[in-house]
């Protein structure tokens, strides 16, 4: 509040000095120095200025000095640029020449690479041949075997020729016996065709007789007796029927040894050969025997006599 209190309004008029224009220091109510002090006053100034002189020379001839400095260090500097620019054109003449070696190096080394897969393909290659030479050794030494082997067969082609000539000579005779007994098997089959006619015949002849001689009998009985031996089942007075399979089988012609439709056999037989003949439809094959019990010949047939290569 008391500062508040101090503050004057605008407009008042103001008494005395204006602030700042009296000297440095009083007040401008108080009253001015005494002339004593005002001459210590200029004194200390004066030692003041005094100093200040001096120290003004020290500062020029320091100021000199450095002037002198900086020329020296300028001087200094420019040698010293003039030599890092030599230094720099000496060190990039250096530079280039190690470059050049680089890059020589690296055509070198560029150059040594080639040589070397040019070298490791020169080892490849001759390996090859290598691999190459033994399969040729190989097959070289195989085919003097196989001509050695051919040497070997071409001195024994006489004797092969001889052998040939001896299996024809044998060939040529089972030939003859070939034929030979093809036409015996031929004249014994008809034989057999015969021989066959006539025991169908005779066995048809003995079926009648024995018909005529039970019927004889029963006419001889009594009718009781007839009546008493109508269902007789003794094997004795049994009628035959020549047409029966089975009676085939008292004269051995049974089974499958007989064809009672054809009259002929429908059982294989070996013939002289041992080669089995096999009759489907119970005719006989041309050059073979039906019946192996009636016509087993061998090489040599004693009525006929042997082949003509045998008898030769």
């Amino acid at each position: 509040m008391a500062a508040r209190g101090s503050i004057q309004a605008p407009g008042i008029m103001r008494h005395g000095p204006f602030p700042n224009l009296g000297p440095a220091g009083h007040h401008p109510l108080e009253p001015l120095p005494h002339p004593e002090l005002l001459e210590n006053k200029v004194v200390v100034q004066g030692a003041e200025l005094g100093k200040l002189a001096r120290e003004n020379q020290k500062l020029a001839a320091s100021h000199v000095t450095l002037r002198q400095e900086l020329v020296i260090a300028q001087q200094e500097m420019q040698r010293l640029h003039e030599h890092v620019s030599n230094e720099r054109m000496a060190s990039d003449v250096q530079i280039r020449t190690l470059l050049e070696k680089i890059a020589k190096m690296e055509a070198d080394l560029k150059a040594g690479e080639s040589v070397r897969k040019e070298l490791q393909q020169a080892h490849l290659e001759a390996q090859r041949l290598v691999t190459v030479r033994q399969d040729l050794t190989s097959q070289i030494q195989q085919m003097t075997e196989e001509l050695q082997k051919s040497f070997t067969d071409i001195k024994k082609i006489p004797e092969l020729h001889a052998e040939l000539d001896s299996l024809r000579q044998e060939h040529q005779k089972l030939r003859t016996a070939f034929e030979y007994e093809k036409g015996s098997n031929i004249e014994q089959v008809k034989q057999m065709q015969v021989m066959e006619k006539n025991l169908i015949s005779m066995a048809r002849e003995v079926e009648k007789l024995r018909a005529e001689v039970l019927n004889s009998e029963k006419k001889v009985h009594a009718p009781s007796t007839y009546e008493s031996n109508y269902g007789n089942t003794d094997p004795t007075h049994q009628p035959t029927n020549y047409m029966n399979p089975s009676y085939g089988q008292s004269l051995g012609y049974a089974g499958d040894g007989y064809n009672h439709t054809t009259g002929y056999s429908n059982t294989s037989y070996p013939d002289a050969y041992g080669r089995a003949q096999v009759h489907g439809s119970g005719m006989p094959t041309e050059g073979t025997a039906p019946y192996a019990g009636l016509n087993s010949f061998s090489f040599y047939n004693a009525p006929r006599g042997g082949p003509p290569s045998a008898q030769g």
